[in-house]
């Protein structure tokens, strides 16, 4: 199943989810009992409430349009639709707050329509959360097109305010024929046990539903936003047994909703850390495939290049020596056509590992080509480098892999060396042709030899 997030659920995130489903459940079981005892009364805690819950919320739904538009899952959408939605209820929740902006709230005398916000806000967002759940059920791989994917975004985006904005004018206007569900004294009573707070209840237990059936908990995410429905299911319980404002229930189950909003946001930034991660590694493999020789697994011709540029600014800098050693496998046309080129990709990579395990931490080797490497030494005089090209000639020949299935005859290389002091003044260029002139010279002169580019000499 497709859906956009990919985090796989682990054993600590499962025990985690479960162990604070377990002391939330504990936690709502104490405050029961004392849920109807009056409280303090601080009417500002709502509106600072409120606040807390739409901007959580508002982050929560960026987050999860952000991942629609990198996957285009319609699921994924209509999901930061429904934390939009009630993001953008729940600031106009604030506004209806008396206090806040003006001293009878944004809808005047009609505040207690208010209430009906909070139930929109409460009925509409699990009924959101439902319908991707059954889209991603009836769907699971749909995605927008690319050419409609701005305008999808915008709905996105846009629908949630479109709907605030026309509950906001209907409940203006309508708002005197609203049954009023909570009396003058606070007491929500009608609301907490007739069918309006019997419907909200049962919206939070089907969006819980829907979640546990169709996700399966497959991902990481579903997991705590399964969670997230189960903390609104305890928040409207503990609100109810309330049964009117500024009871113990009243202020407590505040803390059940923003425990859902801090879950799922939690899950959601530990999906963007998942990404990172996955994105992460993704462009160490490819970087890593771009620099690497895919026989021998050597630096590549094109890093080799870069890396050589490097070092002679280096050298000029500093006045430090470095040493280029170029390699050549003998007679190397004639092994693949006796032995085939399978074996001869065998021999090369032999060779290649070879001549990595005899140089140093530091030294770049690469394959420049077909049979050929190259290798540079940093802060390498030419007696020293004389002797690491010596000593991986003779590891080559200990290799004793037979040039002909006829005769006894082993692989051997030839080598070319250059070393840049101080004085030089060569481009890379420059310096990779002297290197490549003392290689020519060496098989010139039989093969199975060191050259450097002063003419002298190891012979085998």
């Amino acid at each position: 199943m497709q859906d956009g997030f990919t985090a796989a659920p682990t054993r600590l995130s499962r025990l985690t989810a479960g162990s604070v489903a377990t002391l939330m459940t504990i936690a709502a079981a104490a405050i029961f009992p004392y849920a109807s005892a009056q409280a303090p009364k601080v009417p500002v805690l709502f509106p600072v409430f409120a606040t807390a819950l739409a901007v959580n919320n508002s982050i929560i739904a960026y987050l999860i349009t952000l991942q629609f538009y990198l996957t285009r899952r319609t699921t994924v959408g209509l999901l930061g639709s429904a934390f939009g939605y009630s993001a953008l209820m729940a600031a106009m929740q604030v506004a209806t707050s008396p206090g806040v902006f003006s001293e009878v709230g944004y809808l005047g005398s009609r505040s207690h329509v208010g209430v009906w916000m909070w139930i929109t806000r409460l009925c509409g967002f699990p009924l959101l959360i439902v319908l991707a759940m059954l889209l991603l059920k009836l769907s699971p791989n749909h995605t927008v097109p690319k050419r409609h994917l701005n305008w999808a975004l915008g709905g996105f985006v846009f629908g949630p305010a479109v709907v605030t904005l026309a509950l906001d004018r209907f409940l203006f206007i309508e708002g005197t024929r609203l049954p009023l569900l909570i009396s003058p004294s606070g007491s929500y009573a009608t609301l907490a046990y007739g069918g309006v707070g019997f419907m909200m209840v049962m919206a939070w237990v089907a969006a819980l539903t829907s979640i546990l059936w169709v996700t399966r908990l497959r991902h990481s995410f579903y997991g705590w936003l399964a969670l997230g429905s189960y903390s609104y299911i305890l928040y409207l319980l503990v609100n109810f047994a309330g049964a009117a404002r500024f009871t113990v229930g009243w202020y407590t189950s505040r803390f059940f909703e923003l425990s859902a909003a801090a879950i799922i946001l939690g899950a959601l930034l530990y999906e963007v850390l998942k990404m990172q991660q996955r994105l992460r590694s993704s462009y160490l493999h490819a970087y890593e495939e771009s620099i690497r020789d895919g026989l021998t697994g050597l630096f590549s011709r094109r890093y080799f290049d870069t890396a050589l540029s490097r070092e002679v600014a280096s050298q000029r800098r500093h006045g430090r020596p470095f040493s280029l050693l170029m390699v050549d496998i003998d007679f190397f046309k004639q092994y693949n056509d006796r032995h085939g080129h399978l074996a001869g990709d065998r021999c090369i990579r032999k060779i290649a590992r070879c001549l990595a395990s005899q140089l140093r931490e530091g030294d770049v080797v690469a394959r420049f080509g077909g049979e050929e490497f190259v290798a540079i030494l940093p802060n390498t005089d030419e007696d020293t480098a004389l002797k690491i090209a010596e000593r991986f000639r003779c590891a080559v020949m200990a290799l004793q892999l037979a040039r002909d299935r006829n005769d006894k005859g082993n692989v051997t290389v030839s080598a070319g060396l250059y070393t840049c002091r101080s004085e030089a003044a060569m481009t890379p260029e420059q310096m990779l042709a002297q290197a490549d002139a003392a290689l020519y010279r060496a098989k010139h002169a039989g093969r199975n030899r060191v050259f450097t580019s002063r003419a002298d000499m190891v012979v085998a």
